[in-house]
């Protein structure tokens, strides 16, 4: 049973639309003028409107658009009840939200056919609401949960590395191998502790709500610590890595956030380029901006590919490999975008592939 409002300052026009509705089931609500029928509408769940035109006050179409303007949030049926049949009418009430017509004299046949498709639409729009609903709750508690979960995860992993460093720290003199195994434990911990992180602030920047933490970071400061946490790495690959900054290169940024992106392209680097590769760090000002490039001689990627893989959870084809997909260069992508800059690919003659790493540049 629906609840449906019949506004027209006609009383006889009222008893008629009742005559027709009063068996149909449907609680039938009066309104005089547009103005009741707006207090009513304020305080009365209606389903349906009914709405005379022609009505001294608040005429049928301002009546309609305010009723609409209840309802933002809902679909609630407008008939316009008219005797007026010209065009420029009828463009007036679809503007003002009048979802049917129907001519005076009304056919009672067509009444019921009107209200029952229009009451269909409407309940089909409070399910398809509630489901919405259903499903951000959803979501909200799946973001909640993977929040919890990586808080978790990113102390008991820190506890790892804090325990790797203390343990090379009493094995000084120990044999080389077992430091370097340490090392390389140490250093796939960290790493997971990184990923964790980048997971955590990937969902804030998704959501618009990481502040970033800004400060003056000398990049090649920046880049030659990050190659001193991976010379194990590029030893073990025999890797010729090359450092190249420009001078006094600063940039205004998250610190912390760009050594995580800045890493996550070198790691890329190290596990794509072969064996007794190059690998390429370089830095300098062009056009305002601060440019980190970071280019090995590993296969160049595919041109098509080379915006597909900054996506969330690219694919790209099997025979070029997997391309740390998932969630790094998509990080990446993001935090370089939250400092106003942006992050591609290029290739050189020297360097099949090459990460462009772009930031405004601090001023001097």
């Amino acid at each position: 049973m629906a609840r449906i409002l019949i506004v027209d300052d006609s009383a006889v026009n009222r008893e008629l639309l009742h005559a027709y509705l009063d068996d149909s089931g449907h609680q039938l609500v009066d309104a005089a003028s547009g103005e009741e029928a707006l207090a009513i509408a304020e305080t009365t769940a209606c389903d349906l409107v009914l709405l005379d035109v022609m009505m001294p006050g608040i005429d049928g179409f301002e009546t309609a658009r305010r009723l609409k303007q209840l309802h933002v949030r809902d679909f609630l049926p407008v008939i316009l009840v008219t005797s007026l049949a010209d065009q420029a009418s009828r463009v007036l009430g679809l503007e003002a939200g009048a979802d049917e017509f129907l001519s005076k004299p009304v056919d009672a046949q067509e009444l019921h056919v009107r209200i029952r498709s229009l009451l269909a639409l409407r309940a089909k729009d409070i399910a398809l609401s509630a489901q919405n609903l259903a499903l951000t709750e959803l979501d909200r508690f799946k973001t909640e949960m993977s929040s919890l979960i990586v808080h978790d995860l990113r102390g008991l992993v820190a506890v790892v590395v804090a325990n790797h460093d203390f343990i090379a720290d009493r094995l000084r003199d120990a044999d080389p191998l077992v430091l370097e195994s340490i090392e390389d434990s140490r250093s796939a911990a960290q790493r997971l502790l990184n990923l964790l992180v980048n997971l955590m602030d990937t969902t804030r920047m998704e959501a618009n709500r990481l502040e970033l933490v800004r400060s003056s970071v000398d990049v090649g400061a920046l880049l030659d610590e990050l190659l001193k946490q991976h010379r194990l790495a590029a030893r073990a690959r025999k890797l010729d890595v090359d450092l190249r900054v420009e001078n006094g290169l600063r940039v205004t940024a998250d610190a912390d956030m760009l050594t995580r992106v800045v890493a996550n392209i070198v790691e890329n680097a190290m596990r794509y380029t072969p064996k007794a590769g190059r690998i390429v760090l370089s830095a300098d000002v062009a056009d305002g901006h601060a440019r980190i490039r970071i280019g090995n001689t590993g296969n160049a990627i595919p041109p098509a590919a080379r915006s597909v893989i900054f996506e969330k959870f690219a694919q790209v084809s099997p025979d070029h490999g997997r391309m740390n997909l998932g969630l790094g260069l998509y990080f990446c992508r993001l935090a370089l975008e939250a400092h106003g800059g942006r992050i591609f690919v290029e290739e050189t003659p020297e360097l099949p592939t090459v990460f462009v790493l772009e930031l405004p540049v601090e001023a001097p």
